[in-house]
Order: C-alpha cells, then structure tokens, then sequence
C-alpha cells in the first residue's frame, strides 16, 4: 500500500522550497519525488510564523522611585552626561 501525504508532509514539502526553491531539491530531502512534491506545492505559500512566549514584568512607577536611594537620581544627569549635553549644543547652534 502507498504512503499518503499527509498535511505535515505537505507543510514540510513548502517549507523545503522555501529554501531550496526546485522540486528535486525538495524531493531530496523529503524523500517524495519530484511529481508528488510539484502537486503539493501551494504558491503563494508563507512560511509559518513561529510564536514565542514571553512574561515581562514591568514594575510599576511607585516601585521604580521607591527602589532608588535618591528620588533626585531620575532627573540628575551625571558628569559625563553633562558634558555630552554641552557638546551636543556646541554642535546644534553651529
């Protein structure tokens, strides 16, 4: 009997000629020939977007200020940022 193509073989068949771009190239590497493979190509086939999941835990205002020994440290510029600002205005009124 016959092995059929099932919907993961024809995924992985697109996705193959993504890369590869020919039927024989396909058929290689999956092991269907060229024939089967020219069947189940779909034209405007787009990759599948692979979905990542994340959890970003974004601390909340009060808890940022109230986790910095000076509440002056958000909006004190430190020497060196100093003298980056004095050298971008040298360079603005130019």
């Amino acid at each position: 009997m016959a092995k059929r193509v099932t919907d993961e073989d024809i995924k992985l068949m697109n996705e193959a000629y993504l890369l590869c771009g020919t039927y024989s190239g396909v058929a290689k590497a999956t092991g269907w020939s060229a024939s089967t493979v020219k069947k189940y190509i779909i034209a405007d086939y787009k990759k599948e977007a692979k979905t990542l999941e994340i959890e970003i835990i974004i601390p909340s205002v009060e808890e940022t200020i109230s986790s910095l020994k000076n509440h002056h440290e958000l909006s004190c510029l430190s020497d060196e940022e100093k003298q980056d600002m004095k050298n971008l205005w040298k360079e603005v009124l130019v």
